[in-house]
């Protein structure tokens, strides 16, 4: 029989981690799971890793593949999950040994197509909250939706979710971008879901990498890293100006008080050169933004969004450096 849930884990570099990993997916209160670990090319140990704890229990699959990208794998792993449900766990983090669970069981119980749930942050020094969910999962919420519960604009992630496999196959989703892949998908899974489910209990706890290769979220400040996540923001805002007018103006408040603002704080660091494309690709998102939502932010963020749209570099940066 096929099992209730397949966790999709793609795998790239992650030797100092990958087993805390496995082992708390292993550990979860619903055991019938199946987990598949895609081996993305890795250059370091972690696929021998990954296949001692596949010889020990059946539940784990190891699939291998020629480096393709995050996108690339997790869309190999849908493609062999037989589960009733899908997951997805990047394989330097963990699972809260009651995470899969809950979401499995808000599904079951309200035949809703997401469940999802809070976030911790953690490092040696302990968890602590992502103050982007702060308001998203104060509350437990069944059978809600985006158009009505508008803080999931900043629900953008993929691993603390499950989702309904016909749902997913029905909406053909897939993963393209080759980083900062997330957010254009799960905006478009959260519109087109019937009905979310949101906890508030924690359900996955997203690492700090503090040995091995930094993750792309900790390697934020480097300038191609800086255009993928803007490529990312206006990929996202293409889902939500075409599904759903309505999120334009939340979407675009979080994303001028968060993304854009770090871009533009990045010019502290890098010159107009360097930052090009970023910049470029930032402008070209602000300028779509209604002007009620440039004028309804902080005044210095409300100054920066329009000296960006005139072009104006050089004044962005002595107010930033004053």
């Amino acid at each position: 029989m096929p099992p209730i849930l397949s966790v999709v884990v793609p795998m790239f570099n992650v030797e100092e981690y990958v087993s805390l990993c496995l082992e708390s997916l292993l550990a979860q209160q619903l055991e019938d799971i199946e987990v598949i670990v895609i081996d993305d090319g890795s250059t370091d140990g972690c696929r021998a890793v990954a296949h001692t704890w596949a010889c020990k229990d059946s539940r784990i699959r190891l699939l291998t593949q020629r480096n393709a990208g995050l996108s690339a794998a997790r869309n190999v792993g849908i493609r062999a999950a037989r589960g009733q449900y899908l997951a997805f766990c990047d394989s330097d983090d963990v699972v809260p040994s009651t995470g899969y669970a809950s979401l499995v069981g808000s599904l079951e119980a309200t035949g809703s197509d997401i469940a999802s749930g809070d976030v911790r942050r953690i490092s040696s020094a302990g968890a602590h909250p992502h103050p982007g969910y702060k308001d998203a999962f104060a509350y437990d919420r069944r059978r809600t939706h985006i158009r009505r519960y508008t803080a999931l604009v900043r629900d953008r992630m993929v691993w603390n979710k499950v989702f309904r496999r016909t749902f997913w196959d029905a909406k053909n989703l897939t993963f393209a971008l080759p980083a900062y892949e997330d957010a254009p998908v799960m905006m478009r899974a959260h519109i087109e879901a019937s009905a979310v489910d949101v906890l508030s209990e924690v359900v996955y706890f997203w690492r700090v990498r503090e040995k091995g290769e930094p993750s792309i979220t900790q390697r934020c400040e480097e300038p191609d890293n800086i255009a993928a996540c803007m490529r990312m923001v206006l990929d996202a805002f293409e889902v939500i100006t075409a599904l759903a007018e309505e999120l334009i103006a939340p979407y675009a408040d979080d994303m001028c008080r968060g993304d854009i603002r770090k871009t533009l704080h990045s010019l502290r660091m890098h010159d107009d050169v360097t930052l090009r494309d970023a910049l470029l690709l930032a402008r070209s998102f602000v300028m779509s933004v209604p002007t009620d939502v440039i004028r309804a932010l902080p005044p210095k963020d409300r100054k920066l969004m329009e000296l960006l749209i005139r072009n104006d570099l050089a004044q962005i940066r002595r107010i930033l450096e004053s």
